[in-house]
């Protein structure tokens, strides 16, 4: 979902990718070591894009949520495919580590599509690629696999926003009525504020706690694991890159584009996500060759919230493309 405000307020929820430097160098207490990681940067144009590969095996290229986040939320909660995947985590131009002039010309989707193929070819090194998205990243993810079918093995969509506006209603009344009063009145507090409105990253962080904290089926686990953490540049320029990225693209929708897009697909969604399973169900009933795993007692997160359901769907899902290759 697209990243709105009222009265300085965001109200999108949108989601995507992943920490993994507070991982390094700390002490295993005996255990397995975490998989190999490695950071590094590449040159996309006029943008540098910052990413960070993580485990061994087929490269998978983690798409994050958004528009205007960074890779900082899905890690670790996504370390497990690690162990038999090599993960390729990415900041989106413009935000977390990776920078970019901020204009109408550097900020399209052609670019943010442009990048994604750049990790394929120069960070994964491979002619195809699996992708995984989360929430947002679901676009990007679908439109770069109708432009280029051929350089993708297989998506996975995980909490996916849906591919235009079909649930609008339905997603922005869920939203709404999931939302607790206690994190409204925290919002309201916090983007009042001048730190909020000057980009102060811990005022920003703490506001997107509690917009993510009303997508969780038990705001409990949100209190207990869950700590935004974005960068300083996409506390910043987070909502400058969304606004850019998608003033040209309101009213996008591709759903009549799915039923051509034969690229093997898995959607994971939780049952209790505001984005409503009926939309889920249906662009799986849309797409040629996916399939939907629903994920009990999850909400937007169900790689936090039920990480057992949400990883076997996934796991089995990457074995088989990885035997495909």
């Amino acid at each position: 979902m697209g990243m709105r405000a009222t009265k300085g307020r965001p109200l999108g929820f949108e989601a995507g990718a992943l920490v993994l430097l507070a991982l390094m160098g700390c002490d295993s207490g005996g255990q397995a070591p975490p998989p190999p990681a490695l950071a590094g940067e590449i040159t996309v144009d006029e943008a540098r894009i910052w990413y960070q590969t993580i485990g061994v095996g087929s490269p998978v290229v983690v798409v994050h949520g958004g528009p205007g986040l960074d890779h900082s939320y899905l890690v670790p909660g996504l370390e497990p495919l690690a162990e038999a995947n090599r993960l390729i985590l990415y900041d989106q131009r413009g935000l977390g580590s990776s920078s970019v002039p901020l204009d109408t010309t550097t900020i399209t989707m052609t670019r943010f599509l442009d990048d994604i193929d750049a990790l394929r070819d120069q960070v994964a090194g491979t002619e195809r690629v699996t992708l995984l998205a989360h929430s947002w990243g679901a676009i990007p993810a679908l439109l770069y696999a109708m432009r280029w079918p051929q350089r993708v093995d297989g998506i996975v969509l995980m909490s996916p926003v849906e591919p235009g506006q079909r649930y609008a209603d339905q997603t922005n009344e869920a939203q709404a009525a999931k939302r607790r009063p206690e994190d409204v009145a925290a919002m309201d507090s916090i983007a009042a504020t001048q730190a909020f409105q000057q980009g102060v990253t811990n005022a920003v962080n703490r506001l997107f706690f509690h917009v993510f904290r009303g997508t969780f089926a038990d705001p409990a686990v949100a209190d207990s694991v869950f700590s935004p953490d974005f960068a300083p540049r996409t506390a910043r320029q987070g909502r400058i890159v969304a606004s850019i990225l998608m003033t040209p693209l309101a009213g996008l929708d591709f759903w009549d584009q799915l039923p051509d897009l034969a690229v093997p697909i898995l959607i994971v969604h939780g049952t209790e996500d505001p984005i409503p399973l009926a939309m889920a169900r249906e662009m799986a009933s849309a797409l040629p060759n996916a399939r939907l795993v629903e994920i009990a007692g999850a909400g937007h997160f169900p790689f936090i919230e039920q990480p057992g359901q949400t990883f076997e769907a996934i796991e089995s899902f990457l074995r088989e493309r990885a035997t495909t290759q």
